[in-house]
């Protein structure tokens, strides 16, 4: 397996790749950069405004392949956790049919610089290949790359590796045209790549509550219209519990607000992690939370609602140095023919408040 890296001289290729070389003269050079760097332009006006970043690289890599015919194939890829198998986020070009089955070889996303890589030497002596040529590990008599290039992308998001790599006929194609072209368009799936994490960060903030990492109101809202619509819809019981902290102002008013925000985090979590992943919560008031317990009825809520009083009866919250037992009370309700909308949902829930507060 041959590799080159840049940046290198620009010397011949080594006499092992001779026969693999074809023409790339001067003039074939101009026109092709040429055509690249219109490219380039025409991407930087119509680059996608979406929030789908699989698709815009998609897109991206589409027109890339579409105005030259001497790359083959392009394939952006991204790893967010070591040691698990990585997919492609998008690919684009002559590959082989098997390409949802394909994961990414690890070791790809190792290199900090861009580097190229030489045709299909020793596929088959290598049972575990890996390679940027590992598309056509399988079928590599399908492969009509030569030569592949693959330039790191930049992540803002600690951890988060990505890598883009070009495929060409010609084995001398990156030798000649220079990775400039080709560092341009990683920049613009940067750019993208940037722009969606921004835009999740956005939509982050607007329906997740700073304080607790609970769903906010607004987000809330929209998760219980949205099971109340699918339980009237499937005939499936939906309930709710709504638990509040009584007395909070005497809490403030005792340890300050720095740490009254604290007992509110830490009762949030301790919660959520009572109630389990599959219960939705969300932050209601200041000192009020909801639990969606969708496909329970009220005698199932009942059972949730005694379990997590007997947990926080024998729950204190710590903070600094106290530790602190919270006053709840709990408040059930469940979806009916005859309720009459949400706000008729968090009304039963208030007149069901359990009479005794824990």
């Amino acid at each position: 397996m041959k590799f080159r890296f840049f940046p290198s001289t620009q010397t011949a290729a080594t006499t092992e790749l001779a026969t693999a070389r074809t023409v790339f003269d001067g003039q074939r050079t101009e026109a092709e950069r040429a055509a690249l760097t219109s490219l380039l332009y025409v991407l930087l006006e119509r680059l996608p405004q979406s929030n789908h970043l699989q698709q815009n690289v998609e897109q991206l890599l589409r027109t890339i392949l579409d105005a030259t015919d001497n790359l083959r194939f392009i394939w952006v890829g991204m790893r967010e956790v070591r040691g698990t198998p990585v997919a492609p986020l998008a690919i684009e070009g002559e590959y082989v049919g098997n390409d949802a089955d394909w994961s990414l070889p690890e070791s790809c996303f190792d290199f900090n610089a861009p580097y190229s890589q030489a045709s299909l030497e020793a596929i088959n002596a290598a049972p575990n290949f890996h390679s940027l040529f590992a598309p056509w590990r399988d079928h590599p008599e399908s492969c009509s790359a030569n030569s592949a290039l693959a330039i790191p992308l930049r992540s803002e998001r600690s951890g988060v590796r990505g890598l883009m790599v070009f495929y060409a006929a010609d084995i001398d194609y990156f030798a000649h045209l220079g990775i400039a072209p080709f560092r341009a368009f990683c920049h613009l799936v940067e750019v993208m790549w940037q722009h969606a994490n921004m835009l999740q960060l956005l939509v982050q903030k607007t329906q997740v509550d700073p304080l607790t990492g609970l769903m906010n109101r607004r987000k809330t809202v929209l998760a219980l219209t949205k099971a109340m619509e699918h339980a009237e819809r499937t005939k499936t019981p939906m309930s709710i519990l709504l638990c509040r902290i009584e007395g909070f102002d005497k809490l403030t008013d005792v340890y300050g607000w720095f740490d009254a925000d604290q007992i509110l985090a830490t009762f949030a979590k301790n919660v959520a992690g009572q109630m389990g992943a599959e219960v939705s919560a969300g932050r209601w008031t200041g000192v009020e939370f909801i639990y969606l317990l969708a496909g329970l009825d009220r005698d199932e809520a009942l059972v949730s609602a005694n379990t997590l009083q007997q947990h926080l009866h024998t729950q204190t919250i710590r903070v600094q140095n106290w530790s602190i037992r919270l006053s709840v009370s709990i408040g059930i309700a469940t979806l009916s023919p005859q309720s009459n909308g949400l706000d008729d949902l968090i009304f039963q829930a208030n007149q069901n408040m359990l009479s005794q507060a824990i």
